[in-house]
């Protein structure tokens, strides 16, 4: 009897001894410590996780500056072989074809001067009419009219306000020189004094000034395109008159010196 006692007695004592042990554990915090916080990792708003293939410039904030001039002119020679054509010519359309040559004393500020030979091509919307019909003028019924240049040598001081880059669908970048020149101008005509003598050649002054833009495809290689107010002094059955001619010029230019 006395051994079945103690038996249960152990056996109970085992019991509460084992219970004891399976109670959490309370975290002991010292007094004026706060409790760990669980780390977060913080993501920038401008940063996206890195995807297969995809660009290294991950969202617009992450992009890098505008760069500064990549391409420049200061103290170089510019040599252009060009072409150029009249518009809205009320006679004579004229078209041509020269060379320019231009030194840029900095990268604004420039003096060229050019040399252009052309012919004219019958470019009247009109029609001469008689009692029977009408039809188109012949060449020699306006041989006294003016616009038919040959030739034009000129001076142009330009000044390059923007220089500017557009991405194209963001494989490539352009380059690109907007400009303003203006300068005197020597124009050569041939017009006859009236409908009844023949053509003679005459100068006459005056003044060029021209809109455009230079696209650069590399240090040494640009492309320039150009839209020129042309104004000159004209004489048309013994009667001064100005005469203007809106044209447009365009051609390769290569640069050279430093």
């Amino acid at each position: 009897m006395k051994r079945s006692v103690i038996a249960a007695a152990f056996l109970l004592a085992a019991a509460q001894s084992r219970a004891e042990e399976e109670k959490p554990k309370a975290t002991q915090v010292a007094v004026g410590e706060a409790p760990e916080k669980p780390k977060v990792t913080a993501v920038a708003m401008g940063e996206l996780p890195p995807v297969a293939g995809a660009s290294r410039y991950r969202a617009p904030a992450s992009l890098p500056p505008v760069s500064a001039q990549l391409f420049h002119l200061k103290g170089m020679l510019e040599i252009e072989p060009l072409f150029a054509f009249s518009i809205g010519d009320p006679f004579w359309r004229t078209f041509g074809a020269g060379i320019r040559a231009e030194h840029h004393m900095d990268e604004r500020w420039s003096l060229s001067g050019h040399l252009i030979g052309g012919f004219s091509l019958l470019a009247a919307p009109i029609q001469v009419c008689t009692d029977v019909s009408c039809g188109d003028p012949a060449g020699d019924k306006l041989r006294s009219t003016p616009g038919k240049l040959q030739l034009l040598v000129g001076a142009e001081l330009g000044w390059a306000p923007v220089y500017g880059k557009l991405s194209l669908m963001g494989e490539r970048t352009l380059h690109f020189d907007a400009y303003l020149s203006a300068g005197p101008e020597l124009v050569m005509e041939r017009i006859a004094p009236d409908a009844a003598s023949p053509e003679a050649t005459r100068w006459a002054p005056g003044a060029r000034v021209s809109l455009g833009e230079r696209l650069f495809f590399g240090d040494r290689f640009t492309v320039r395109i150009a839209a020129s107010e042309l104004v000159y002094s004209g004489r048309v059955r013994g009667r001064s008159e100005v005469e203007r001619k809106l044209t447009f010029e365009g051609g390769l230019a290569w640069l050279f010196g430093r």
